[in-house]
């Protein structure tokens, strides 16, 4: 399963992954699935943690994530970490960043920083 939640020194956090996501449809299949967990999820305020190692982006999945972010940035307060991006991955999350009115995702190097970012209570 793409998305769950895993715990990490006491603190609940959403963890979403891209392994075999093998198409473009995988991939947005990914989106609806956590934008549907997202706002399923019990608690208002929630820590979300994305490894991008496996994934890859298009036109249809940033409009798709920007759109379910939005939804879910109605009703829930949400302070995101992700990993595993390249200089490709670079980009598009700086463009992403940037064309949504939300706090954006925070990128790291390592899951375990990441991880401690998402903690911090900043």
């Amino acid at each position: 399963m793409p998305v769950t939640t895993i715990t990490y020194k006491e603190k609940k956090i959403v963890f979403i992954h891209f392994e075999g996501c093998n198409k473009k449809e995988d991939m947005l299949n990914v989106v609806k699935e956590t934008t549907d967990y997202l706002l399923a999820f019990p608690d208002k305020d929630i820590r979300v943690l994305f490894d991008f190692s496996l994934a890859f982006g298009s036109k249809e999945y940033m409009k798709l994530a920007q759109e379910g972010r939005e939804r879910v940035y109605k009703v829930k307060n949400l302070k995101s970490a992700c990993f595993g991006l390249n200089a490709a991955k670079k980009v598009l999350l700086h463009v992403y960043n940037a064309i949504t009115n939300t706090r954006g995702l925070a990128p790291f190097s390592s899951r375990e920083e990441a991880l401690e970012y998402l903690i911090s209570p900043n």
